[in-house]
């Protein structure tokens, strides 16, 4: 018995080091140094506190009395995330008094944020396009085909499952966004009523993102299926304060927003730094524009560390003029040209006042930002994890194999993103399912004849057929299924979140399956490598994170996946020594 555990041991070691060293950690990001918190001046103004979550009106009442001070909270949807506003008569004093306090996380002058500077154009025409999509002016979205979004569409969920909070100037449901779920979702500009979109900008962005696609209208977006989460916090100017924008950030993360889309920019404020760790903490990709500068430095928050900063890319593919480059550019992704003929980027949007609506093409790094968010959608719409998702994305990217100061990693490619996907982790599962089934079946004294079914079935439950994504097979989603692993399956009926469901990522399966099939001696192959191929997938979802169980944490989530996986090993050694007992008892 003792030896049994051991070799079982050595087993889950060294299936563990394989799938950790085969993963890595990712391409390394260039970022510029996180300047020192703004410190004001010594005049009176408007002051932002974000006080520890949670805290209270007690609490509150401390930081007051403190800096002299009243404080009222940001809005009545961040009361939760304690983040409070007031005017001081010093700001520099008051910010020094903030800066020792327990309980305060961040503090800052009320600051100003904005939209870039992005020309528009208006199409007059519809181009027709055969074919799928069969949208009108899908012929003018170069774009899409640019950054691989027709691979989206063929091979997954197309984002289904998976909320994009569009934070901007707001979301208004227009003519070629019907089909496409949008939520009510909410505003943090004062003196308005709604998250619908006064200015034209936010839309745009949520097009890119999830226009409805394939309905015979208009044009496409990235990720269709996905949903759209507006959250208003640039006004019909263009304009957003800090405060707004934090809160508008903490209430994304609250309504489950599984990516954020931050096309705006201005100078560096700890305060939204702070609402966007505690985001990207949560599992939420936060995706930001990099500026419009046309000139070296990026904007904030584009350029921190916990986004993923996006830089634009005229119809030729090379850096837009108008485009913002150097430390925190992580990816380029079209951003549109309009000084050339249909060289913007085409989406629908409201018309002037925020009424009616218009097709309309801009340009700038606000129209890249969106395609990395939708690519982001799709690809965690597959059932892959947050992490997963980001180093895909850069590490998919085209570029010359090192970090460039324009392009980061590289051009935004959604179709190499999906090929590493199917192509590597799943390769890797399924050599790692066949072997350990081998290895299983022989300690246990099965016959290399009975193991050869196991072996295969289990390389097929941890791998799925990957190398059909190498064939010129057409897109079905029978294919699609045979070349994804069992644990993945959710992803491709529109439930990619649920590949991370404690109770789907465990052993139950196997031990129903166990009981079902393993009774027949016919299919009892078939159950011990379905063991041993589950078993396979969760070692490597533990060593690379490629799982994440919910609410379990990377920790304890590790632990229940290495768990279960050694139940199934358990289960494929039992299934593989009825073999020798059957045979034995034949003889």
């Amino acid at each position: 018995m003792r030896q049994t555990w051991l070799t079982l041991m050595a087993i889950a070691a060294v299936v563990l080091a394989v799938a950790w060293f085969a993963t890595g950690s990712g391409p390394a990001r260039q970022l510029p140094a996180v300047p020192a918190a703004p410190a004001g001046s010594h005049v009176a103004g408007t002051i932002v506190v974000d006080l520890q979550d949670g805290a209270s009106e007690a609490d509150l009442q401390a930081v007051e009395q403190a800096i002299g001070a009243d404080l009222d909270w940001a809005h009545p949807l961040a009361v939760d995330e304690a983040l409070a506003v007031g005017h001081v008569s010093d700001v520099a004093a008051a910010l020094d008094v903030l800066s020792r306090l327990p309980g305060v996380e961040a503090a800052e002058p009320e600051m100003t944020f904005e939209l870039g500077p992005e020309a528009m154009s208006v199409p007059d025409v519809a181009v027709p396009h055969a074919g799928f999509p069969n949208d009108p002016m899908y012929g003018k979205q170069w774009n899409l085909p640019a950054m691989g979004a027709p691979e989206g569409w063929r091979d997954t969920p197309q984002g289904k499952g998976v909320v994009v909070a569009v934070i901007d100037t707001g979301v208004t449901q227009v003519e070629d966004l019907k089909q496409t779920r949008v939520l009510k979702g909410a505003t943090f500009v004062p003196d308005t009523k709604s998250a619908a979109d006064d200015q034209g900008h936010g839309t745009h962005v949520a097009g890119t993102i999830a226009q409805s696609t394939n309905n015979g209208k208009g044009v496409a977006g990235v990720a269709p299926g996905a949903t759209i989460l507006p959250v208003k916090v640039l006004s019909a100017q263009g304009f957003g304060r800090s405060p707004w924008i934090a809160a508008g950030i903490d209430y994304a993360v609250d309504e489950g927003a599984d990516v954020i889309n931050l096309s705006l920019g201005g100078s560096y404020s700890p305060v939204i730094h702070n609402a966007i760790k505690k985001a990207r903490n949560k599992g939420v990709i936060v995706v930001a524009a990099a500026g419009n500068s046309g000139r070296k430095g990026v904007g904030w928050p584009g350029a921190l560390e916990e986004t993923i900063g996006v830089s634009a890319l005229g119809p030729d593919g090379s850096l837009a003029p108008y485009s913002s480059w150097g430390k925190g550019v992580d990816i380029a992704a079209p951003g549109g040209d309009t000084r050339k003929v249909d060289g913007g980027i085409l989406q629908d949007t409201v018309g002037p006042g925020g009424k009616g609506h218009r097709y309309a093409a801009f340009q700038g790094t606000s129209m890249a930002t969106p395609h990395v968010a939708g690519a982001a959608a799709v690809l965690l719409s597959t059932g892959m994890d947050p992490d997963e998702v980001e180093q895909r994305l850069l590490g998919s990217a085209q570029g010359t194999g090192s970090w460039d100061p324009k392009i980061g990693h590289g051009k935004l490619d959604l179709a190499g993103a999906l090929a590493g996907h199917r192509g590597g982790g799943g390769m890797l599962r399924f050599l790692l399912g066949g072997v350990l089934a081998l290895i299983l079946g022989r300690l246990a004294g099965a016959r290399i004849g009975w193991l050869a079914g196991a072996a295969a079935t289990a390389a097929f439950t941890a791998g799925g057929l990957f190398f059909l994504t190498w064939l010129p097979l057409p897109g079905h989603w029978s294919l699609t299924m045979l070349g994804t692993s069992v644990l993945e399956w959710p992803a491709l009926l529109g439930l990619g979140s649920w590949v991370h469901f404690p109770l789907w990522a465990s052993a139950i399966l196997p031990t129903v399956l166990a009981f079902v099939l393993g009774a027949w001696r016919p299919t009892r192959p078939l159950a011990m490598g379905f063991a041993a191929g589950i078993g396979a997938h969760l070692f490597h979802g533990a060593a690379t994170g490629g799982l994440d169980p919910w609410w379990l944490g990377s920790s304890l989530g590790a632990i229940w996946l290495v768990g279960n996986a050694t139940i199934c090993v358990l289960i494929a050694m039992a299934l593989a020594g009825t073999e020798k007992l059957d045979r034995e008892a034949a003889s």
